[in-house]
């Protein structure tokens, strides 16, 4: 049993999105983007229903952000929708597609069509064909071999055609063909000929790419009464990338969308490459820019929606859900690796995967510590010296907020001056003096004194901070640490005191207080010390 007694991981193992994983989409900038594609679908459908499309019946989206956004995955969960939006949807990666050829390029158009696409096309052209057989027109007649054998024998036309679609019986290729042309083109009619034997063969010109890809959208439109979404991943600034997809939105292909989808350097390598296909895209129908996508509140709904979706028993309460989406939020400001949604989503993976290994009933602070360890070895927390462990890191950040922290610190940094004097970095400690918290002696002798200034009300930071400046005169010289951001003065030494420096000091306090400094904490130890000026 996973987290929150989930049955299955919620999550992908794989970088690259399935349409299986493309089923749940969570992020309010990915819903937007999604609207809106429909909207463009939605829009279409209703401009071609009940009349032959032409080529203004034509749309172009683009879609930009960054790697790992969720670019492909929002691709593939529209894709999941074709059936509901009258829809048939063909999707081509082409960063797989190598070298980018006119015949490799509509290989991969053809296979990016789901199979029951091609069924349910090829149900309906026999069925025409029949049905004009039962008109009286021989050549449909012998397109499907139906004979006056078949006939005398009892076969009807339409027992002929459900034959040749349950695979029973073949058409005649060649009779199909001579039918086919009286009444289609000749793309069509290959097209046509190519869906009903299941045999599509190769190409070697764009010309014949286009006509083809016109032909399909045409007949679906027709025959299904959908229009087709083109959906090209991975646009950039190859050559032939760009001559392609120049072709076809040249082309206006009618009843059809064409979805390309780039990164914003890849969007930046086409301006420089082509400018004519780059103002093409500039004035798309709707374009669609995932800025925002990486924000830690869109990363934590996406991956809050892949719990919720799985949660069958109910137990991923709202205190669960915050709990959750506070160590998202942690994750992001200190790990810049966890910054797309592709990276969060890997890790939540692994630390789901952890759960079940040890049995928890949640993903709290250790086994993200202990999935970090074995998924992502060496990571550290961003700024920390004492290379403070993500389980105590969590615990001591989220207790940085409150009241309190100031005397902690006071007393963590009372700790490291005596560890330093324990180790000969400075000379002997003297009675504090207030508003100082401690007084010492360096190696040469002169007198230094700490005060230690924390409080959330910066304003009152200030009047202690001018206060603590009077005991210069007592000391050779002053060190104030704070949270509040000042530079130094001609009276003071400013040391300001970022999470890092709270953490880290918080952790070494617990260590030195418990008796748990190790020789392998000693340097670490000391260069806190240097970095908060008490060495």
């Amino acid at each position: 049993m996973y987290a929150y007694e989930l049955e299955t991981n919620p999550y992908p193992s794989s970088p690259t999105p399935t349409e299986k994983d493309a089923k749940i989409l969570g992020g309010k900038r990915h819903k937007e983007a999604k609207s809106a594609i429909l909207e463009c679908i939605k829009e279409l459908s209703q401009k071609v229903s009940g009349r032959e499309s032409d080529n203004g019946d034509f749309r172009v989206i683009t879609l930009i952000q960054d790697v790992g956004s969720g670019k492909t995955h929002l691709a593939l969960h529209i894709r999941n929708l074709q059936k509901r939006h009258n829809t048939i949807c063909t999707f081509l990666d082409l960063s797989t597609i190598s070298p980018k050829t006119i015949p490799s390029l509509y290989d991969a158009l053809i296979k990016g069509f789901d199979d029951e696409f091609f069924i349910h096309l090829r149900t309906k052209l026999l069925e025409y064909i029949g049905n004009r057989a039962e008109q009286g027109d021989n050549s449909a007649k012998k397109a499907l071999d139906y004979t006056f054998i078949d006939r005398l024998s009892g076969v009807t036309i339409r027992q002929q055609v459900e034959d040749i679609i349950s695979g029973k019986k073949n058409t005649s290729t060649e009779n199909l063909k001579k039918f086919l042309i009286q009444w289609f083109n000749h793309y069509e009619s290959t097209i046509i000929a190519s869906v009903i034997t299941n045999s599509f063969d190769s190409i070697c010109n764009l010309e014949e790419l286009l006509g083809r890809m016109t032909a399909i959208s045409k007949l679906t439109q027709r025959f299904l009464g959908k229009i087709i979404l083109f959906e090209i991943d991975e646009f950039d600034g190859n050559h032939e990338s760009i001559e392609f997809a120049k072709a076809i939105i040249n082309a206006h292909i009618p009843a059809s969308i064409v979805l390309l989808i780039s990164t914003p350097s890849g969007y930046a390598e086409i301006q420089s490459m082509n400018a004519s296909i780059f103002d093409r895209l500039e004035k798309a129908n709707y374009k669609i820019d995932l800025a925002g996508s990486n924000s830690v509140d869109e990363l934590s709904e996406i991956v809050l929606e892949y719990i919720k979706h799985n949660d069958k028993q109910g137990k991923f309460k709202q205190q669960a859900q915050e709990d959750l989406a506070e160590k998202i939020s942690l994750l992001y400001d200190e790990f810049p690796d966890f910054r797309s949604v592709r990276s969060i989503i890997n890790i939540l993976y692994h630390a789901m995967e952890k759960s079940k290994e040890l049995n928890l009933e949640k993903i709290d602070e250790f086994v993200i510590d202990e999935t970090i360890k074995h998924a992502y070895p060496g990571l550290k927390v961003r700024g920390s010296v004492m290379d403070v462990p993500i389980s105590d890191f969590f615990k001591i950040r989220r207790n940085c907020n409150n009241g309190d922290v100031g005397s902690q610190l006071k007393q963590a940094v009372t700790n490291l001056v005596n560890f330093a004097h324990e180790m000969g970095n400075i000379g002997k400690l003297e009675k504090q003096n207030q508003p100082l918290d401690i007084i010492y002696q360096d190696p040469y002798g002169a007198k230094i004194g700490i005060a230690v200034v924390m409080n959330q009300n910066h304003g009152k930071n200030f009047e202690e901070i001018s206060n603590v400046s009077k005991s210069s005169a007592l000391v050779d010289k002053l060190v104030i640490m704070t949270n509040t951001n000042l530079p130094s003065s001609n009276s003071a030494t400013i040391v300001n005191m970022d999470k890092a420096k709270m953490v880290d000091l918080i952790y070494f306090d617990s260590k030195y207080t418990n008796h748990k400094i190790k020789t392998s904490d000693n340097e670490k130890a000391q260069m806190l010390a240097k970095t908060v000026n008490i060495i």
